[in-house]
């Protein structure tokens, strides 16, 4: 399975993504995309319970997700990250969701957390620097089978 994108998201807006592999021809607004993500979670969160929804699954495309809270320097308590991963949909989806993508999704959490945990999460252009840290997280899921056997043969 091809990890299409993967970000964090925090008060409905994008604080950094890295994107592998385009999910359509159009330009998708970031934010407006961020915005729909959050009020879907936090609707699911608060009708069900903590946890309540991983992905949402589509005909092409499936999105994972998991959150954690983090505090901003500007907030006594802390409040919702959410960190997301779009990829192709496929057979037993739900099993490499729950034994792969999660894990992933919240050891990016995890190091985010360790950098940001504190600070000013409003300007999110110094969080550019942290694309390296999903690069080095996911690996070669963000990679086509063609890709791959490139690297292995060339």
């Amino acid at each position: 399975m091809v990890i299409r994108e993967v970000g964090l998201l925090f008060r409905g807006f994008n604080l950094v993504n890295a994107t592998y592999h385009t999910t359509s021809g159009e330009e998708i607004d970031k934010d407006l995309r961020s915005g729909l993500l959050t009020a879907i979670l936090n609707f699911a969160e608060s009708a069900f319970s903590d946890n309540a929804l991983e992905y949402l699954e589509g005909k092409k495309f499936v999105t994972a997700f998991t959150d954690d809270r983090i505090k901003s320097i500007d907030s006594p308590e802390p409040e919702l990250l959410i960190a997301y991963a779009i990829l192709d949909k496929e057979k037993k989806v739900q099993k490499y969701i729950k034994k792969v993508i999660i894990g992933m999704l919240k050891k990016a959490i995890k190091e985010f957390k360790e950098l940001y945990e504190g600070k000013n999460l409003s300007e999110v252009s110094q969080f550019k620097d942290f694309k390296t840290h999903f690069d080095n997280i996911l690996g070669l899921d963000t990679k086509t089978i063609s890709q791959k056997l490139n690297g292995v043969f060339f």
